[in-house]
């Protein structure tokens, strides 16, 4: 199914037949024509029902009439036709002005083509020919979501940030056009507008800050109750709330719907043998005081489990505190965390107890922990070894009794390694580590996720939407990068797009969930082409100039048994098999580079050396021995 995109044109209809003339408006640096009719009039103001709507506070609901018509003039040569215009202020409350002098109302004056109308704070005139419109596009929500996560990458490497909304207008669909009409008059030009779902729009505020998107979000809110309309506009921020497209999108969802964010809703699905000894493993532990470290993807479910261990423990029935540790900047996670004394530094005029105060006797969820600033981990690692904390500007300890369990998506190991996270740290954290492996790896619980969510996201009483076989299929043949926040995002829109009907393959994105996965391209000595391979990170360049030989690369690890990718299979399997193919390639490239370092490839790929190992097992690579050459 291809991505459509509309065109939005603030160009409203006006009654009359449409001519050669065009109405020129300019409010706030937004600029707009409208066409006019060759002999008749329109009336201008802010209320739907004008002929030219105008957004904007200056103009009143019906400010001003513009006539326009051909007029006889007599010349030397005979006589000629010629535009005139007239202006007529209806009464508007801050007046109507033409050659800087107020035009008393029902008083209509003359004006020429291309003369300054000034209608309270916005410029109107009347053009021989309609300068071309500005054009804004309502891109489907697959084009949207590429986009996001291209922003994504790209505030990443800056250090920028954006915000991302998500507008629901509970408005009849004749209204859609007003309502594209308010965002083309409040948004900029490089602002992405997408339609999520019937009357539910999507928008992307392209490097703003925190301030600058309430600025655009309160504009909107005005823009919307000026024309009549209610809408509810949410806000998901990078870096804020989540560094990845689909924990933006989980979040601004979930606000707009006035739920709890979708980590921690719903019962638990275990299906896997491997997620049921992972949670017997929870359950023995639960009950204790060590301090737990969860490991996995962005989006696996690491925030659902920090809940079960609190509530199979003691403290189940004491507070339960959420921190993410990317969210805060150093200086506010400091202050946040251990609380601050009055005068402590400029703005603290009272005294404040931190978090891990307030959770006394219940559990402290750390989530990010591999984003905690190097500063804030050894006061942390105090807090685990002491159970004190000392407010910023204080002059003596206070106990706490808290729980701590970490969970982060990176690989802390090689973190320690690179000097970016401590290791007394880390072992103090890891008093039991419980890795969950990706959605991807545990193919048995996506269709009963898939239903749960189904059913979850089904409102009204309504019967919750069928899933077909083919849409089974899909889901089992796609990787699921963004793991299960992924598979929910996606449920969330299905069902708002099926309504009543069954799931189809068109609610889903078909396009990215077929699309190829790209193998890079090795140069002559091994080592990867400019630029990281898909999922991975970059290679330190000591190791590709003394990658092994192509030769060597046979002896070290067998090729893979030929497979035959019949017609038979069906098409989800046929994609599994692809993607597996594909990441045994990327395993075994990454083991050559690294001459068979284990450690080393892990970091590579992106991947914890344990999740290394389960891959090496699950498609029978054997693990090879370290090539020393490298060491030497």
């Amino acid at each position: 199914m291809r991505d459509r995109a509309s065109t939005l044109r603030n160009t409203p209809a006006v009654t009359g037949t449409k001519g050669k003339f065009g109405l020129l408006v300019i409010v706030n640096g937004v600029v707009s024509t409208h066409t006019l009719p060759e002999s008749g009039e329109v009336t201008i103001g802010r209320a739907r029902e004008s002929d030219v709507q105008v957004i904007d506070a200056s103009v009143s609901r019906m400010h001003a009439k513009v006539r326009v018509g051909a007029q006889l003039t007599q010349s030397p040569h005979g006589g000629t036709q010629t535009a005139h215009v007239t202006i007529e202020d209806l009464g508007s409350a801050n007046g109507t002005r033409v050659r800087g002098a107020l035009v008393a109302p029902a008083q209509p004056i003359e004006v020429v083509l291309g003369e300054v109308m000034e209608l309270g704070s916005a410029l109107v005139m009347v053009q021989q020919r309609p300068i071309a419109t500005r054009e804004w596009r309502i891109w489907a929500h697959g084009y949207f979501e590429g986009r996001l996560e291209d922003e994504c990458a790209r505030a990443a490497r800056t250090t920028g940030s954006f915000g991302l909304l998500r507008i629901r207008n509970p408005a009849p669909p004749r209204e859609g056009e007003l309502v594209q009409q308010v965002l083309a008059n409040t948004l900029r030009t490089d602002d992405v507008v997408g339609l999520y779902g019937p009357g539910d729009y999507e928008v992307l505020l392209v490097e703003r800050s925190e301030d600058e998107v309430s600025a655009v979000v309160a504009a909107l809110e005005k823009a919307f109750e000026d024309v009549g309309i209610t809408s509810r506009i949410t806000i998901a921020l990078f870096p804020r709330d989540g560094r990845s497209a689909d924990v933006l999108e989980a979040k601004a969802g979930a606000t707009a719907r006035g739920t709890p964010a979708p980590e921690a809703m719903g019962p638990i699905v275990v299906r896997s043998a491997v997620m049921r000894k992972l949670y017997e493993l929870l359950e023995r532990v639960a009950p204790g005081d060590i301090t737990i470290l969860i490991q996995g993807d962005t989006g696996v479910g690491k925030e659902v489990m920090a809940e079960q261990v609190h509530r199979l423990s003691p403290r189940a029935k004491k507070p339960f505190l959420r921190l993410n540790c990317a969210a805060l900047s150093e200086s506010l996670l400091e202050s946040e965390l251990f609380g601050h004394e009055r005068g402590a530094f400029t703005g603290a005029h009272q005294v404040k107890a931190g978090l891990l105060e307030t959770a006394q006797g219940g559990t402290v969820f750390l989530d990010e922990i591999g984003e905690l600033p190097m500063s804030v981990q050894v006061k942390l690692l105090r807090v685990l070894e002491e159970r004190q904390v000392w407010r910023v500007g204080g002059v003596k300890p206070r106990p706490i009794d808290v729980r701590f369990v970490a969970a982060t998506n990176r690989d802390l190991e090689i973190a320690v390694t690179e000097h970016k996270f401590r290791q007394d740290l880390y072992f103090r954290l890891a008093g039991v580590t419980l890795h969950i492996p990706p959605l991807r790896e545990r193919p048995d619980e996506i269709e009963a996720l898939a239903r749960q969510f189904a059913h979850q996201l089904t409102r009204n009483g309504r019967t919750p939407p069928v899933l077909s076989g083919d849409i089974v299929q899909l889901m089992l043949g796609y990787s699921w990068p963004g793991n299960i926040r992924e598979l929910r995002n996606a449920i969330e829109r299905a069902v708002l797009l099926a309504g009543d009907d069954p799931i189809l393959p068109e609610h889903f994105p078909v396009e990215k969930m077929t699309a190829t996965v790209s193998t890079p391209i090795s140069d002559s000595r091994g080592g990867r082409p400019n630029g990281p391979a898909a999922g991975g990170r970059v290679g330190h360049g000591a190791y590709e100039a003394r990658a092994p030989s192509p030769t060597h690369h046979e002896t070290l690890i067998p090729p893979p048994d030929d497979e035959d990718l019949t017609d038979e299979l069906s098409l989800g399997e046929r994609l599994k098999r692809q993607v597996q193919e594909v990441e045994r390639h990327h395993i075994i490239d990454a083991l050559t580079r690294c001459g068979g370092n284990q450690t080393r490839a892990a970091r590579e790929l992106g991947i914890s050396r344990r999740t290394l190992i389960s891959r090496l097992e699950a498609y029978n690579i054997p693990r090879p021995l370290k090539d020393r050459r490298l060491d030497e």
